[in-house]
């Protein structure tokens, strides 16, 4: 986080630091069958799939909150140069659970699960669409205060926080769970072909 916190261009850090997490997983399902792409060492466990999934549908859950904010901010908070990062309560909260270097493990909403099968088919080009998708929100917030700017969370409207803590939380949760199918390619017992 403290990267974000730092960072002279807030959107330019989150758009290279999403292009990272893109090329991660492409490295990552290189040369991979869909039999070693849906494997999972247990059945409490998730496939590198499942976590591709996993991050496309979290992040297609936030298209309309994105939307809908940055419509409204246009209108409200524009600026001509953008701010520094300046994480909410609620924001930098989450932003510090989903942290790949130090988060807790949560069992994941509803909402946000990916499928229980064996057999998810296109799990790569899924990610790499809504990560194209992520990446039109945050050029689309150039000229507009994104830390003003508060969005409702797809899990649950009570919790709101800014639009640049949606940004933070989203890259973070993408390497969280790029570390994850990391590991499980990693493990010994992953098959050969």
């Amino acid at each position: 986080m403290k990267l974000f916190l730092d960072s002279p261009d807030f959107l330019s850090t989150v758009a290279s630091e999403t292009d990272q997490n893109i090329e991660v997983a492409r490295t990552l399902t290189s040369g991979l069958t869909e039999t070693q792409m849906n494997w999972k060492p247990s059945a409490e466990q998730w496939s590198i799939a499942q976590c591709l999934e996993h991050l496309a549908i979290t992040s297609s859950k936030f298209d309309r909150y994105f939307s809908v904010a940055l419509a409204r901010a246009r209108r409200k908070w524009p600026v001509t140069n953008g701010p520094c990062y300046m994480p909410s309560m609620v924001g930098g909260w989450l932003a510090r659970q989903v942290n790949p270097e130090g988060g807790r493990n949560f069992r994941a909403p509803k909402v946000f699960r990916p499928s229980e099968s064996s057999s998810i088919h296109g799990s790569l080009e899924m990610f790499l669409n809504q990560q194209a998708r992520f990446l039109d929100f945050v050029r689309e917030s150039t000229g507009i205060d994104y830390n003003n700017t508060r969005l409702r969370s797809p899990v649950t409207p009570l919790m709101r926080y800014s639009l640049a803590d949606a940004f933070v939380i989203t890259v973070l949760h993408g390497q969280r769970h790029l570390a994850q199918a990391r590991r499980v390619r990693e493990m010994p017992q992953f098959p050969e072909a």
